[in-house]
This record gives C-alpha cells, structure tokens and sequence, in this order.
C-alpha cells in the first residue's frame, strides 16, 4: 500500500471513529456536564499519550521547531472547535448542525488553495458540495437555529478547517505524534480549568459521577479510541495528502452515527437518510479515486 492510498485510509477510519463518539457522549452527558466530560476525556487521552511517550513508543522533541504554530493549532483543535461545537449545537437543531459541521470541507477546500495553494479541480469541488448534500439529506429534520446558535456553528466549521491547514503545513517539521500531543496537553489544560470554574459549588456530584462504570466505558473509547487513535490518524493523514481531500472523509462522521443510532438506538430510517448516505459515499470515493488518477 503506497503512502497516498495510507493516508486516504487513515482519513476515513479517523473520522469514522468520530461518527460512534455521539453515541459515548451521549451516555456520559446523563451522569456529567459537558466540560467535565471534555476534562476527563483529555486528560486521560493525555496521560495516554505520555505513557506512549515515557514507554519509547512514540518520540517527541520539540527543540528548535516553530512551536508557535503548533500551539496555534493546539488552541484551534481542541479548544476553540468543541468550544463552538457544544454551544452551538445546544442552540440549534441536530439536522442543522450536521448541515453546518458538513460544511467543514468545503472550508477546507477553499483555505488549502488560498493558504496552501493546494490545487483543484472542478471534479473535486463538485464532489465536495455533493458530501454536503448528502449530509443534508441524511440529517432531516427541522432545521430551527438562532443567529448566535448559526454563528458558533461556523465558528465550528472554521476551527475544523483551519486545524486541517495548520496541521498540514507544519507537518514538515513535526511529527502526528508531536502535534497531537501538544493538543491533547492544551485541550487537558484549559477543558479541566473551565470545569472546576463551572463546577465549583458541586465538585461533590461530580465526583459521585465518577465512580459510575457507564461514564468510564464511555470515557474509554472517547479519550483513547476517538481521541487519541482517531487524531493521531488524521494528523498522519494531513501529512500526506491535502487538507481538502483529507477534510472531505469527516462527513463519513455523519454517515457512522446515522448507521449507529439505527442499529444501537433503534433510531428511525428513511430512503431520504439511504440516498444521503450513497451520495457522501460517492462523493468521496469520486474525490480520491479522481485524485489518484491526476496524480498518477
């Protein structure tokens, strides 16, 4: 398997990862807030990453490199984004933040050429805004959503975009390790700092909370399955090929969690969600396989 077609790979069960953590959320959300959940959620995935570390599994040398940029991207993802994401999202419709967290590589479309000057074809641009359709279509429903809810959703898209530039131009000198664990150490500073702010007056519910074995399970695939292997193969993938076409394969999130909220949930399917689901599927596949063949 070459590196292109590794990376395409690690792209899409990366964000396919992600599709299954709405179901973890979900459950942890009924026993914790949800700073606290995101407190525990990175600081264990950080510790994991230190055990990875201390163990000589992964290196890490920071030495003489642009750290700025790298805390840049720490601040981006995952604080600003899942700052946006939660308030957003609590002010708007499900289908309408799926719409607008679908528009993600649409952004990173565009930011790749401005800033990267990655190239573009008309191919791939119309498979992108075709994945965002599909997402559309498979998130139906009401659509209500405030000026405030819409403005931290883009907020959202904007932060997922510019994680996907930032990581794909400083990967020349920093490894998917390296970036994910000065992010990992960000999100674990400032997410605990903001549940101790938040949860000051009932630190006693919130350590009841934790001797709950459901918030733990879900705390496990959130911090080491969706946190730290997910972030760890789109870091990798974001080095090998650009942000747009690794962007694209986040909407399969959306395509993850319909498919698991039907077969785990019992959630009701309509042929509306199965056409949305073949279009991002096609949309995707379209924007590699076209790649792959410019390039060859």
């Amino acid at each position: 398997m070459d590196q292109s077609l590794k990376a395409h790979f690690a792209s899409l069960l990366g964000y396919s990862i992600f599709g299954f953590s709405f179901l973890f959320s979900k459950i942890a959300l009924d026993l914790v807030s949800p700073f606290v959940l995101l407190s525990i959620r990175f600081l264990v995935a950080f510790a994991v990453l230190n055990l990875l570390w201390l163990t000589g599994k992964c290196g890490l040398c920071l030495r003489g490199k642009p750290v700025g940029m790298l805390l840049l991207l720490g601040f981006v993802q995952p604080v600003l984004y899942f700052i946006f994401e939660s308030y957003g999202i609590s002010q708007t419709s499900a289908s309408f933040s799926g719409v607008m967290i679908g528009l993600a590589p649409v952004m990173g479309l565009v930011f790749g050429v401005l800033f990267l000057k990655e190239k573009c074809t008309a191919f791939q641009v119309i498979c992108t805004l075709l994945s965002v359709l599909g997402v559309a279509m498979t998130t139906t429903g009401g659509f209500g959503a405030s000026v405030s809810g819409f403005l931290l959703l883009l907020g959202a898209v904007v932060s997922a975009a510019l994680f996907a530039i930032l990581s794909r131009g400083i990967a020349p000198h920093f490894s998917a390790f390296e970036r994910t664990y000065v992010m990992f150490a960000l999100g674990s500073a400032v997410f605990t700092a903001i549940a101790l702010v938040q949860n000051r007056q009932d630190m006693r519910a919130v350590f009841a909370s934790l001797g709950e074995p459901a918030l733990w399970v879900s705390v496990g695939y959130l911090a080491v399955v969706s946190s730290v292997c997910a972030f760890l193969l789109i870091n990798y993938s974001l080095s090998h090929i650009p942000a747009g076409r690794a962007l694209i394969f986040s909407n399969f999130t959306t395509v993850i969690s319909v498919v698991a909220g039907i077969l785990i949930m019992k959630d009701t399917f309509s042929p509306v969600q199965l056409l949305g689901i073949v279009i991002i599927t096609a949309s995707v596949f379209g924007v590699s396989v076209q790649k792959e063949k410019t390039e060859a």
